[in-house]
């Protein structure tokens, strides 16, 4: 925890919303890192930024923010997240993925499939059909949220 807490600070993330500032407002790099802090962290209070920065004209960045929005299981993300399945980014369309994978809401399924169907590199279409074989088994399951176990 220090670690990280030390971190933060160094890369000037010490104040109230600093890490969505810097998400919005840093370099490339600071956004990248931003996106990578608030995942690790699972700052949920920081979706609603993460999800504009899906945007961002850096795919580095696109692809840290799907992963963040993944390691934080941010259902309210699946739409944007799936719209990343057909950006321009290899690793984009690769975290976006795996991130609806992590989200395990069997509504990503269809989108999931579009993909796959459309997806030319080898090593994205490996990583959609993991994503869809983990989503089926939760096809038909009662959304139990919070308190469920799976």
């Amino acid at each position: 925890w220090m670690v990280l807490a030390s971190l933060a600070l160094l890369l000037g993330f010490g104040s109230e919303g600093g890490y969505e500032d810097q998400l919005v407002s840093g370099t490339d790099e600071q956004r990248a890192q931003a996106a990578s802090f608030l995942g690790a962290q699972r700052e949920v209070r920081a979706v609603p930024a993460l999800v504009s920065a899906l945007g961002d004209p850096v795919p580095a960045v696109r692809a840290k923010v799907a992963w963040a929005l993944g390691m934080m299981g941010a259902r309210q993300a699946l739409l944007p997240l799936a719209a990343c399945l057909s950006d321009s980014s290899t690793r984009v369309r690769q975290q976006a993925g795996l991130a609806l994978m992590q989200l395990e809401d069997p509504g990503a399924i269809g989108a999931l499939e579009a993909a796959l169907r459309a997806e030319p590199d080898v090593w994205v279409r490996g990583d959609l059909q993991r994503a869809l074989s983990h989503l089926r088994q939760f096809e038909g399951e009662a959304d139990l949220s919070e308190g469920g176990f799976r």
